[in-house]
């Protein structure tokens, strides 16, 4: 039923599909936001860590709801017919997710003991996804993380089916507790899979790490066993489809996309780290502390800034000190009559809480910056002095020029 990705998130199937375990969110790549599921509800907070809900969610939800509903309480429980049936789906649906959190929690939790800063848990169409900030350090700790979300799902099993066999045969408890058992027994299984990025694919590469002491060498191997198991089960869902089953081959092949575009992504974000692991941002940006003023008009803003330098966003200085950024999309809202007599601040956005770095701020640390706040540039500033922009193309650049030359980070 549903599927897992290391540290990651877990993927459901509806509740008449069994199907995969946990899937892992990529992070640390200059492009895309730390928290790719931003617009969600906080649902509740455990252990500080926010458990959070996509939108997307309500429709996974209400399928394995309809799923139970409809084909499963009605034979389990004899007489379970109606609002009965549909009030056990919705209560077994909830049950489900909550065994998806604890899985996804066991993962946050030891990672957030070995050193790992986790930022929340959000429930979505998938499953869930653990954002984390970034990789375990040692093939010891990967091995852990990922093992101990399986390892989870297996206890819950075994505590549900004590339940059902302690309860009377035919009774919700005993109904809802055996699909409990035996989804969080499939969700543990698949888990062990040994694709990347699956629990199982997360385990192969702590081993491949360990022997080769070369992660990137470890997350192309495990990632390529992972889109060995990716197209697997998309061509399995196409034949699936072909059988007449539409909507099961169909959902199985959406969960071998979604495999299959994160093994990619977590080679990608490897690299990324590998490459520019021991850079700090004087290492990438390209000293420029010209600023525009915050009276100054637009119209002197695009003259003199914007388009002599093919520039998209311009810090503003006030006093020598840094106080914002005015950017292409605060100015074309301007009236191009009104530029003139329209000044840089009455348009700047990031008038307080300015987000910036220094030049000895690591790399990684900065790209981290810009994912968190969505930024596609940060000012560098050094003793309140600002010495130049980061941005994500420099960022890009840099890596790109790495990656031709087979530069390693320390090089």
């Amino acid at each position: 039923m549903p599927l897992s990705e290391p540290e990651g998130s877990n993927v459901t199937a509806p509740a008449a599909q069994p199907g995969p375990g946990a899937l892992r969110q990529p992070r640390g790549s200059p492009p895309a936001r730390s928290d790719a599921l931003g617009s969600s509800l906080r649902l509740l907070t455990v252990g500080g860590i926010d458990v959070r809900v996509h939108a997307s969610w309500l429709i996974i939800a209400g399928l394995v709801t309809w799923s139970l509903a409809t084909s499963y309480f009605p034979t389990a429980v004899p007489g379970a017919r109606g609002l009965e049936a549909w009030l056990l789906g919705a209560v077994a649906a909830i049950l489900l997710f909550a065994s998806v959190i604890a899985h996804e929690l066991a993962h946050s939790l030891v990672a957030r003991a070995r050193g790992t800063k986790v930022r929340s848990i959000t429930l979505f169409i998938f499953g869930g996804v653990s954002n984390l900030s970034g990789e375990a350090k040692r093939p010891s700790a990967e091995f852990v993380i990922a093992i101990v979300g399986p390892v989870t799902s297996f206890v819950i099993a075994v505590l549900a089916l004590g339940l059902a066999s302690l309860s009377p045969r035919g009774s919700p408890i005993e109904a809802t507790a055996s699909y409990l058992a035996i989804i969080n027994a499939a969700l543990g299984a698949f888990n062990l899979v040994p694709g990347f990025p699956l629990d199982g694919g997360r385990v192969l590469r702590s081993i491949v790490w360990s022997v080769t002491n070369d992660l990137r060498r470890a997350t192309e191997i495990a990632a390529g066993v992972g889109k060995v198991v990716a197209w697997g089960l998309m061509l399995w869902g196409f034949w699936r489809v072909l059988d007449g089953d539409v909507f099961g081959g169909i959902w199985v092949a959406a969960i071998g996309w979604f495999l299959q575009n994160a093994a990619s992504g977590t080679v990608q974000q490897t690299v990324l780290e590998t490459r520019l692991r021991r850079l700090r941002v004087a290492d990438v940006i390209r000293p420029d502390s010209s600023a525009v003023a915050p009276d100054a008009s637009v119209a002197d803003l695009i003259d003199r800034y914007m388009l002599p330098g093919a520039r998209r966003a311009v810090p503003v200085v006030r006093d020598g000190r840094p106080i914002g950024i005015v950017t292409l999309s605060d100015i074309r809202p301007v009236p191009a009559a009104e530029r003139a007599t329209t000044t840089v601040e009455q348009v700047m956005g990031g008038r307080e809480n300015l987000a910036s770095v220094t030049p000895e701020t690591r790399l990684q640390a900065a790209i981290e910056r810009l994912g968190e706040g969505d930024y596609d540039q940060l000012p560098v500033i050094q003793d309140g002095q600002l010495v130049g922009m980061l941005t994500r193309a420099d960022v890009v650049r840099e890596l790109q020029l790495r990656e031709e030359l087979k530069l390693e980070a320390g090089s």
